[in-house]
């Protein structure tokens, strides 16, 4: 699962094949688009700029790119009044967990560890909690 920073960078690594729209969680953008047709006139700019989508099919583009607004997966905190600035080339995605595996025993046993205490935390109930809170 991954986390983008890039509107029209993390549509050309989808339409790549690069990252599969199923692995994006969302996707913090600096654009500030209000409906699909907006979607569209950003992708057909997009479509002219070599750091985006120059040269790239604009029907591919464009279906990625709705995909990606109407599940809800375009986060713009431009819309908040929230400025944001433009990632570098090589910080477009973040894994929010692996999804490479390694072959190293220290990342596998780190993951192991890991996803253990998660499932610990996750399944404590709120009397428990409360009990362990408490001073003794």
């Amino acid at each position: 699962m991954k986390i983008g920073f890039s509107f029209g960078r993390c549509v050309r690594d989808i339409v790549n094949g690069d990252v599969e729209l199923e692995d994006v969680a969302f996707i913090i953008a600096a654009t500030c688009m209000h409906d699909e047709d907006h979607v569209k006139n950003v992708i057909r700019n997009y479509l002219h700029e070599p750091r985006y989508l120059l040269g790239y099919n604009e029907n591919d583009c464009m279906e990625v790119a709705l995909a990606l607004w109407n599940q809800n997966k375009v986060l713009q905190p431009r819309k908040q009044g929230i400025p944001r600035h433009m990632q570098p080339e090589n910080a477009v995605w973040v894994d929010i967990f692996p999804t490479q595996c390694s072959e190293h025993e220290a990342v596998k046993t780190a993951w192991d560890n890991y996803r253990f205490m998660l499932h610990m935390v996750e399944n404590v109930d709120n009397e428990a909690i409360d009990t362990f809170k408490t001073p003794a």
